[in-house]
């Protein structure tokens, strides 16, 4: 079958969700409003309104980010469901991506002795129904503890990572290993997925999936330098696969001395106009992923004309789509924090 014939069905689902992404003077507006009440009610007339319509009073910040949340998922499901079979797996893995932090949001949530429902609700049932994977989620919100929630997941493909990850856990009471071994789980899951697509794809394909996976792997890594985490505990957290980065170059990066070192050799990267240095370390990770979410929407708006019979239309609308949940995330924290709307907008992907 014609590239053409492949694509036309989710073309037409793409074209469809695009013209209800909301524009730059939207989010500006929302950034303007002065209370999230207001927030709300002026997302009654967008894609977000049977969402946000539900939102109990007191808002918040969090219960507006759960609604925006949802209507993504359902909008990424949507695209799914009408992509050919060919690029279906590699397309899944933006809801594989709710399912980790399902998994990190249960654990943290058995450790402060949340009740079942209390669990449940704070977790993404939708990406699981889709996921098939709900019965597994809902057993595991029964646990009383972490190691019964890593029992629950034994038969899953998060099982070994997971008995890997409580290993460490019985050892320091923390559950950073835990976080960053389902972190390289789904990375390596996401090399595996670009691999298999067919060869036409892949190019289109080529630079979400190495921006993403070498960006984790920099920020990671500099992240972990900053808190001195042991050497052998960042060789564990690093994927095995990368694509713009020598493996001499991460050693190097692993066994830096310091910060400040691992921060040189992550600007003699390819990536090392990403990289430059703030007054604080966190603030120099934090801009620096900034720039390579940056880097991903700008690439994805740039797709939208050129990108059309191939994985890439989908890649770039999925890309736009998420970047506007996370613009009205940032808008909501910043309007219950009472920020200007020219320190929101400073903090947003417009």
């Amino acid at each position: 079958m014609s590239q053409t014939k492949l694509y036309s069905s989710i073309l037409a689902k793409i074209g469809a969700e695009r013209s209800k992404l909301l524009s730059e003077a939207k989010l500006k507006a929302l950034t303007e409003t002065r209370n999230l009440g207001e927030f709300v009610a002026q997302l009654q007339d967008t894609i977000y309104k049977e969402q946000t319509a539900k939102i109990a009073i007191p808002v918040t910040s969090r219960k507006i980010e759960r609604a925006v949340k949802e209507k993504q998922i359902e909008t990424y499901i949507n695209i799914i469901k009408s992509s050919p079979e060919r690029s279906e797996d590699f397309l899944r893995l933006h809801i594989t991506r709710f399912e980790v932090e399902n998994i990190k949001t249960l654990i943290k949530a058995v450790m402060t002795r949340l009740s079942r429902e209390q669990k449940l609700s704070k977790i993404y049932l939708s990406a699981e129904g889709f996921l098939k994977k709900r019965a597994v989620f809902e057993e595991a919100a029964e646990a009383t503890d972490v190691k019964e929630v890593v029992t629950a997941f034994d038969k899953t493909q998060y099982g070994a990572t997971l008995k890997m990850g409580l290993d460490s856990y019985e050892e320091n009471g923390a559950t950073a290993c835990l976080d960053v071994l389902l972190d390289k789980q789904y990375y390596e899951k996401l090399y595996d997925a670009y691999q298999a697509l067919p060869t036409k794809d892949k190019a289109h394909a080529y630079f979400y999936a190495s921006t993403e996976i070498d960006s984790y792997v920099l920020l990671t890594l500099l992240r972990a330098k900053n808190l001195k985490y042991d050497v052998n505990w960042l060789r564990l957290a690093v994927p095995t696969q990368k694509f713009k980065l020598p493996e001499e170059t991460v050693e190097a990066m692993v066994t830096a001395d310091n910060f400040d070192s691992a921060l040189k050799i992550a600007q003699q990267t390819y990536y090392g106009r990403f990289f430059s240095k703030s007054q604080t370390s966190e603030e120099t990770v934090a801009n620096a992923e900034n720039t390579f979410k940056k880097a991903l929407l700008n690439h994805a708006k740039e797709g939208r004309l050129t990108e059309l019979f191939n994985i890439g239309a989908a890649l770039a609308f999925m890309t736009q789509k998420g970047a506007e949940v996370n613009n009205l995330i940032v808008a909501s924290l910043g309007v219950e924090a009472a920020l200007t709307p020219e320190e929101i907008q400073r903090q947003m992907q417009l």
